[in-house]
């Protein structure tokens, strides 16, 4: 099948992707949109910080800053906790309508805050409890509903989305730090454009149709056979349409006449256990690469680099988004379903380690001399390093686990999985955000000495523990983590398409029935 006629067909799929990543958009634009406005002057007089700090130099505005992006973190913990059950009790799309609603919420009362910082952090928890919400549902609403083949690539524009959205903020940032005289409207400019794509995601969800493993698993098989159809535009009667059914329909009656309900014994289960422990750790050693502590302060890093004046530091932002942007697309197109997932983050961890410990050994013997005009060679050396380093992790460490944690788990397990997963992403996310400005500012160079063996550790656990998944269906992923062997799996995907063959064959006839009563009447 052509690259053109496999987007025809999935064409659905890319649709659902779209309006449910927004929510990742809307990750990354928050995320990036804060970093950048704290250095912008206009924000600093507004809440009374001091005026004229490079990087994270002033105390008071290291603590700030500390606090604004990681108290939404702290709020986005709470919401993944939250939406992993909602998801389970009433459905990936409500859930994910609901957590969008509270993040618009959110955006509001940062956008209309003034003299009061109490007010933007506020509005940063409360934006975070939904975009939390929404990063632990919109992974398993698209990994249900996109096709094996395609699934690294569909499943990881989670990543892309979340980079388009930090970038744009970026980019914007450095727009109005340009061309908008020091303001209110300076600063609050960019931190009310957020409340466009929320409104977008909200509407679009409006037309989509929920997930058809969620459906099977509640018993709506009808449903899940309508869902499955359009997502893959074909007709319910389709081979394709009935085999992937079946083959649903089998893992998750498997799942059920294992346990009558979903208990803490099945999640203890070995291959359960096996899961949940790579979904922690996967997304623990995400955050300890450093990724975020330069994605949510970028501009104070290259500030603290070297890059001292705040529009340059924006520029050299802007232009950190737009490599990791190119960076991420390219990675998903060519590589995450081709090389796999396990390589991916094994290359990825030596690349980012080795730019790490270059960066690290670059500033502590050529610190930046504020007093020199200019951008010294060590510093644009050092930016470079930057650069290198995102690429890296840009082609593993950024799309990989999102899409490994989504495919990793049973339908039955895959909510509270991928809920986890998201908890434990922005605990330690806001772990490494709050410590972020205080290391920078107390043991300098170190820091990135520090995320440099962060990375090596990476790698080995990587090597040791984590298995491939590229290209298979969510339901062989099964017999892969030891669920089912593959003979009874067979046997059940068999019995249950004749299920679903006459089901089809019983509908047909109570619908030739109607339309026989009809015309004799």
């Amino acid at each position: 099948m052509s690259s053109a006629s496999g987007f025809a067909k999935n064409r659905r799929v890319y649709l659902l992707t779209a309006v449910a990543y927004l929510g990742s958009l809307l990750f990354g634009y928050d995320t990036g949109v804060m970093g950048s406005v704290l250095s912008l002057n206009s924000f600093k007089k507004d809440f009374g910080l001091p005026l004229g700090s490079t990087g994270f130099a002033s105390a008071k505005n290291a603590e700030i800053s500390s606090n604004v992006v990681s108290l939404l973190t702290a709020g986005c913990f709470f919401g993944a906790i939250a939406a992993s059950f909602i998801n389970e009790q009433f459905g990936r799309k409500p859930t994910l309508m609901a957590f969008c609603s509270i993040f618009l919420v959110g955006a509001a009362i940062q956008t209309g805050a003034h003299t009061q910082i109490g007010l933007i952090y506020g509005g940063r928890v409360i934006a975070g409890l939904g975009v939390g919400g929404m990063s632990a549902v919109m992974s398993v609403f698209v990994s249900e509903n996109a096709p094996a083949r395609q699934r690294g690539r569909i499943a990881g524009l989670f990543q892309e989305f979340l980079v388009i959205g930090s970038t744009f903020a970026y980019w914007l940032d450095y727009g109005v730090a340009l061309h908008i005289k020091p303001s209110t409207k300076q600063w609050r400019i960019p931190v009310g454009v957020q409340l466009i794509p929320g409104g977008l995601m909200l509407i679009g969800l409006f037309f989509l149709k929920e997930s058809p493993r969620w459906l099977t698993k509640k018993g709506k098989h009808q449903a899940a056979a309508n869902s499955l159809a359009w997502s893959r535009c074909a007709t319910i009667e389709s081979p394709e349409v009935l085999e992937e059914l079946a083959e649903i329909r089998a893992s998750i009656e498997e799942e059920m006449n294992a346990t009558e309900g979903l208990t803490w014994k099945e999640c203890l289960q070995p291959s359960s256990r096996r899961r949940f422990l790579l979904a922690f750790v996967i997304m623990m050693c995400q955050q300890f690469s450093g990724t975020n502590s330069i994605g949510y302060y970028a501009p104070q890093i290259f500030q603290t680099v070297g890059v001292s004046k705040t529009n340059a530091s924006l520029f050299a932002t802007g232009v950190y988004g737009t490599v990791k942007i190119i960076a991420t697309g390219i990675f998903l197109l060519v590589g995450i379903d081709q090389a796999g997932r396990k390589k991916s983050l094994m290359a990825g961890a030596l690349w980012m380690s080795a730019m790490m410990f270059i960066i690290g050994a670059v500033l502590a013997t050529h610190p930046p001399n504020t007093k020199i005009p200019g951008v010294s060679h060590a510093s644009i050396a050092m930016v470079v390093m930057i650069y290198l380093y995102v690429i890296g992790y840009s082609a593993s460490w950024g799309p990989v686990p999102w899409v490994f944690v989504s495919e990793i788990f049973p339908t039955r397990l895959r909510a509270y999985g991928v809920g986890l997963a998201a908890t434990t992403q922005w605990l330690f996310n806001f772990v490494i955000t709050k410590i972020t400005p205080i290391a920078v500012a107390d043991i300098g160079w170190r820091t990135f000495l520090m995320f440099a063996i962060f990375c090596l550790a990476n790698f080995f656990f990587v090597f040791f523990f984590v298995p491939e998944t590229k290209r298979m269906t969510l339901e062989e992923i099964d017999i892969l983590f030891g669920n089912v062997d593959a003979v009874q799996r067979a046997h059940d995907v068999q019995t249950a398409l004749a299920v679903e063959k006459k089901e089809l064959e019983l509908e047909q006839r109570e619908d030739a029935s109607v339309v026989h009563e009809t015309t004799k009447t």
